[in-house]
């Protein structure tokens, strides 16, 4: 039985930016997702699929060693964070807050950049109508928009009715034209009463 979802989000691939990494993931929800559309599967899951990082051993070498230094560089800076304050020369606030920005930016770049890549494809599929997306909190309550401790909860969205009754449709013209094909064939085989010669070969569009 032909996916209902496959097409569209194949479609949806080719228009994509990094057409081969939107397939390759379009292929991991299509796998991860239930018979009502929801996918099981977190962002880093869906990014653990499809991250390719092992394959390039010297470059993620570079990216680890790169991290540990920013790693290094961000204690630094917040222990000059905490001296300051302690020292008078800054307000509890103005720590808090230069401490979140300095979380913050470090945060966004030691981002795995496979999950980078798998959370633009999903906004994309999001804002093309082909994903839905809801949060949800600590306590189980679902929200319209991320927020701090929300994880996103994705969900294909199945083509509208007047997809789905074509496909049916579609299903029988093919069987249609393969059955007109092969009587085709059958009465120029006959008419050409030639027994040396075998059946010929047919090419046929299945799709």
């Amino acid at each position: 039985m032909q996916n209902p979802y496959l097409d569209r989000l194949q479609s949806a691939a080719q228009k994509s930016t990094r057409p081969r990494f939107a397939s390759a993931l379009i292929l991991v929800l299509l796998a991860h997702a239930r018979d009502n559309g929801l996918i099981d599967a977190s962002r880093a899951e869906l990014a653990a699929a499809v991250d390719r990082s092992h394959a390039y051993p010297a470059r993620n070498l570079a990216r680890t060693e790169r991290l540990i230094e920013r790693q290094r560089d961000l204690d630094l800076q917040l222990l000059q964070l905490e001296t300051s304050h302690a020292n008078g020369h800054i307000s509890y606030n103005q720590m808090r807050q230069a401490r979140e920005r300095a979380i913050d930016s470090f945060l966004k770049e030691v981002r795995s950049p496979t999950l980078a890549n798998v959370s633009r494809v999903l906004n994309e599929l999001v804002r093309g109508g082909l994903l839905s997306v809801r949060y949800i909190d600590a306590l189980g309550e679902y929200h319209p928009v991320s927020a701090k401790g929300r994880l996103a909860e994705y969900r294909l969205t199945p083509p509208n009715s007047f997809h789905l009754d074509r496909m049916p449709a579609a299903a029988r013209q093919n069987q249609i034209s393969i059955n007109q094909t092969f009587s085709q064939q059958f009465l120029l085989n006959k008419q050409n009463h030639s027994a040396k010669s075998g059946p010929h070969a047919i090419q046929l569009d299945l799709l």
